[in-house]
């Protein structure tokens, strides 16, 4: 959602906490503030009490069940049939509360809430199992906690397969991973989505917060980019297939913009002590600057989506007036109140005050103080024709109506080409229309007033009159020419316009080297006949349809260690001639790692997890092998299962195999005693919570396999299978440095024993997935 915004530069230190520290509660009140929203009119005089008082109450738990269509709809009805019936009428020390629910809003039902006090959690044997659920699910990226207006803005940009969208402050991701899940919609065999998701954000570390956050949804047309949002850079991309330069525009924006956040009370209490008249102050001008770069990257006919978690007007109504008063009929607001109809929701502010720092209403900009003159712009107060402009159509989200947080939310669609207001360029269109005006009265006059013996003399005054006019209208361009300097407005201009070529403006710091942060490896295309590509599409037998030229690494090195593929219009992107000005912190899904195998084998690179999904529609069936329930609890419940381990009907098959890696394929629907009651899930049947088809890579060894997915992965899916599974692959290590690996990972499960170690990220690194398989070829 639109973050709260923090200055971080330069801050002091943190202090270190006293973990003898004890904080008092936050005290629920800010007269300042209520007076402030009171004097808005944001509601009713009725109607106020019930809000004030529900900005006071903990904010519930609501959760978004992720992935691809089919994926998504298996965890939803796992959530609805196997737990909500087990959740209802649970009592602990007299405390009752209500089962999970849909958000009535959210299509599908794939977004969910309850409120459960912490006491219930612990003690109620049926809420632990449903919690053990939650989190085995949310490290695996199948489930993602999301506050519930923050899942609205992506609902109202309206995202087909086709389009390309922008999230200009994406982090950290989970809006993001909302408009990834809409472009793969369509979920076609073998095909990868046209569309384009861009999700920038402009402090470095969040950024990869944002990459761990969409990672795990393996889209190739995903590119994380590091800018100030409101200086994002234009480019001229590279010709596609096709031959077609497509250009640097987008067919959907998300501006969820920094603001004070003063509509997360109920999930930041903090806010109550911090809250002041100033706070909204300094950032809108940051946000209108934010929306009009949005605006400009726009595609006529595209729809741009602006939100904040503030009620603030100066930073919500006020802005968006601006950006439709400096657009000059090229934009409008769009009127969605047939979308999301069950979404609860009140009308924009046509009027609002404005205040100094100090609590005094400010009626105009003109009485502003001179010395705080600089503090404010004519943008803050409610413009003259604000009722012109349909300010009614801006969706304000308040807690008490749905149990949730604050939000705000305007849609706007580009109508026609937008240029940015520039007064020179308006003074010097002003001053060649009076000059023309003139010099039509000059020569009307000259004609009248002409005999047939001045003729010629007529005829020169004339020709030097058009002369002159010509000059001034050179003159009038060059002015423009210059005023447009700095400006990035000419991504409007009509493609291939036979127009007088423009100095082009020069190139701010932040456009060339985008934010301050570590310089990015570069992004290295391979061709279709490299040898490492032709390696492994011989030995997995990839089909003719694969892009096999949108394959890239991120290294110079001469030994290609991970390859990532992208979409065709991530490459159009990569491959303009003003990449540089672009600062991409991650693109591509990791496909195929190169491994060092103790074993001899044709090809050493193997299927990396997060690729198996794509890499899978493309293979051929000379390197899957369909396995059963029994097989997949084997890999599981031992490190380095041996042929022998696994049922004597699939020995000869896994003997046959080449040494190197393989894909597993599993489907429950093929299992044959599916319908077994399961032991640990009751209601379910023998394949637990797993209804649709599942595929995994393997390393196989000369005589032993192990399972190549990370430890989260695996605790996952044994959990949904119902059964239990060892952790230990991915920490200890094979062939020359087995003993010293042994040893440091007996040293680490004593650690973890003793609670000193810290938490692993999320995700196994591609260090962790070697160790995986040189262990399977030391056993």
């Amino acid at each position: 959602m639109g973050r709260r915004f923090s200055k971080r530069k330069n801050a002091p230190p943190r202090k270190e906490r006293d973990p003898n520290e004890v904080y008092a509660e936050v005290k629920k009140e800010n007269e300042q503030m209520e007076e402030y929203y009171k004097a808005q009119n944001i509601m009713s005089d009725e109607e106020w009490p019930v809000f004030w008082n529900h900005l006071k109450v903990t904010l519930p738990t609501t959760f978004r069940i992720t992935g691809t269509r089919s994926h998504a709809v298996e965890i939803r009805d796992t959530v609805k049939n196997a737990f909500v019936p087990h959740l209802s009428n649970i009592s602990v020390d007299g405390t009752v509360a209500d089962p999970p629910r849909p958000l009535a809003w959210y299509p599908d039902d794939l977004g969910w809430h309850y409120d459960v006090p912490r006491t219930l959690l612990k003690k109620s044997p049926e809420y632990a199992k449903f919690h053990q659920f939650l989190v085995a699910e949310t490290e695996v990226g199948n489930i993602s906690r999301q506050e519930a207006v923050s899942m609205i803005p992506p609902l109202l940009l309206d995202v087909q397969p086709q389009h390309w969208v922008m999230d200009m402050c994406a982090a950290p991701g989970s809006k993001t991973a909302q408009i990834i899940e809409m472009v793969h919609a369509n979920e076609q065999h073998q095909v990868v989505p046209s569309g384009l998701i861009l999700a920038n954000d402009a402090d470095y570390r969040r950024s990869h917060m944002l990459i761990h956050q969409t990672k795990r949804l393996q889209s190739p047309c995903l590119m994380v980019t590091n800018h100030d949002a409101s200086m994002m850079p234009s480019l001229k991309l590279a010709p596609n297939k096709s031959g077609e330069v497509v250009p640097f525009e987008f067919d959907r924006v998300l501006a969820d913009v920094p603001c004070s956040g003063d509509a997360t009370l109920r999930k930041n209490p903090m806010v109550w002590t911090k809250w002041t008249h100033g706070g909204a102050m300094g950032l809108h001008q940051t946000q209108v600057t934010i929306l009009q770069r949005g605006v400009q990257m726009l595609k006529v006919g595209g729809r741009i989506v602006y939100s904040t978690c503030s009620f603030n007007p100066m930073e919500n109504e006020a802005v968006v007036a601006e950006m439709l008063n400096r657009a000059n009929g090229s934009l409008e607001l769009v009127d969605v109140s047939h979308e999301l109809p069950l979404l609860k929701r009140r009308p924009g502010l046509s009027s609002w005050k404005v205040f100094t720092k100090e609590g005094q209403v400010v009626e105009k900009f003109e009485d502003v103080p001179a010395d705080a003159k600089g503090k404010f712009y004519p943008s803050m107060w409610a413009p003259a024709n604000a009722g012109e402009l349909h300010l009614e159509r801006c969706l304000r989200i308040y807690p008490h109506l749905q149990d949730t947080g604050g939000f705000f939310v305007a849609v706007l669609k580009k109508t026609a080409p937008f240029v940015v207001p520039n007064p020179g360029r308006a003074a010097a269109a002003e001053a060649a229309a009076e000059a023309a005006k003139a010099a039509a009265a000059t020569t009307a006059a000259s004609s009248a007033a002409a005999t047939p013996a001045s003729e010629d003399m007529s005829e020169a005054k004339e020709d030097t009159q058009e002369d002159n006019q010509e000059d001034t209208q050179e003159d009038t361009q060059e002015e423009e020419d210059k005023a447009t300097t700095g400006d990035k407005h000419k991504l409007d201009s009509p493609a291939g316009s036979d127009t007088t070529e423009v100095k082009k403006p020069r190139m701010s710091r932040a456009e060339r080297f985008g934010a301050p942060g570590p310089k990015e490896e570069p992004f290295l295309f391979l061709d279709s006949d490299n040898a490492d590509v032709q390696l492994f599409s011989r030995f997995y037998g990839l089909d003719e349809k694969f892009p096999k030229d949108q394959f890239l690494v991120r290294s110079e090195g001469e030994k290609n260690k991970t390859i990532y593929f992208v979409s065709e219009a991530v490459k159009s992107i990569l491959q303009s001639e003003e990449i540089h000005r672009l600062k991409v912190v991650n693109t591509g899904v990791r496909t195929f790692i190169r491994q060092d195998s103790n074993s001899p084998t044709e090809c050493s690179f193997r299927v990396h997890s997060e690729g198996i999904a794509l890499m899978r529609q493309f293979v051929s069936t000379a390197r899957v092998m369909a396995v059963q329930l029994k097989e997949v609890i084997t890999l599981l419940q031992s490190p380095y299962p041996k042929i022998s381990e696994f049922p004597e009907a699939i020995q000869q098959k896994l003997t046959d195999l080449q040494t190197g890696c393989c894909i597993f394929e599993f489907d429950p629907e093929l299992e044959e005693n599916k319908d077994q009651p399961n032991p640990r899930w009751e209601g379910q049947g023998l394949t637990g919570f797993v209804k649709g088809k599942l595929v995994f890579p393997v390393w196989k060894a000369q005589v032993s396999f192990n399972m190549l997915l990370n430890k989260q992965e695996r605790r996952s899916l044994a959990m949904r299978l119902g059964v239990d599974c060892v952790d230990a692959p991915h920490v200890v290590e094979g062939g020359a440095k087995g003993t010293v690996a042994k040893a440091a990972a007996a040293a680490a499960a004593a650690a973890e024993a003793e609670g000193a170690e810290d938490a692993e990220d999320a995700e196994a690194t591609p260090e962790e997935d070697s160790t995986m398989v040189e262990a399977t070829e030391q056993a």
